[in-house]
C-alpha cells in the first residue's frame, strides 16, 4: 500500500466549504485521499496531461492508478459561481517539484456534481 503524501493545506479554505471541496477534489486527482463517485456527473470528463478521459467510471478507474507524490503544497483555492481552481506544487523526492493547477467546472453553482476537470502541470523553476 502506497503511503499517503505529506499535505500542506492551503490557509483559503478555513471559511469556505466551496473552497475545501475544491481543495479536497484536486488532492484526490494527485492520490492523496478519494473522490466520492457521486461527485462526478454520469458524463464527467478530465483533461489531463496524459490525455482526456470522459465518464464517471473511467475517470473513478484512471484515479485507481494515480501514484500519490511525496508531498503536496496547496498555494491557492478560489471557487465562484460554478467554477474553481486549485494550484500548488508536489514534491516526488528530494530536489524534484512540480507545479499543478486543477482547474473545476461543476454542473451548478451549489458545486455537487463535477462536469469538467482540467488539469495542469509543469516542472518547477528556481529563478
Amino acid at each position: 500500500m502506497t503511503p499517503e503524501p505529506e499535505v500542506e493545506a492551503s490557509p483559503d479554505c478555513g471559511n469556505s466549504p466551496k473552497n475545501a471541496r475544491a481543495q479536497d477534489i484536486a488532492l484526490a486527482l494527485m492520490g492523496a485521499g478519494s473522490l466520492d463517485a457521486g461527485l462526478l456527473a454520469e458524463g464527467a470528463v478530465w483533461e489531463r496531461p496524459e490525455g482526456a478521459i470522459s465518464g464517471r467510471a473511467a475517470i473513478l478507474k484512471a484515479l485507481k492508478s494515480v501514484a500519490p507524490p511525496a508531498r503536496i503544497e496547496v498555494s491557492q483555492v478560489a471557487t465562484h459561481g460554478k467554477s474553481g481552481s486549485v494550484l500548488g506544487r508536489y514534491r516526488t523526492g528530494p530536489g524534484e517539484a512540480r507545479l499543478f493547477c486543477h482547474v473545476l467546472r461543476f454542473t451548478s453553482a451549489a458545486c455537487r456534481e463535477i462536469a469538467q476537470i482540467v488539469s495542469f502541470e509543469h516542472a518547477e523553476r528556481r529563478w
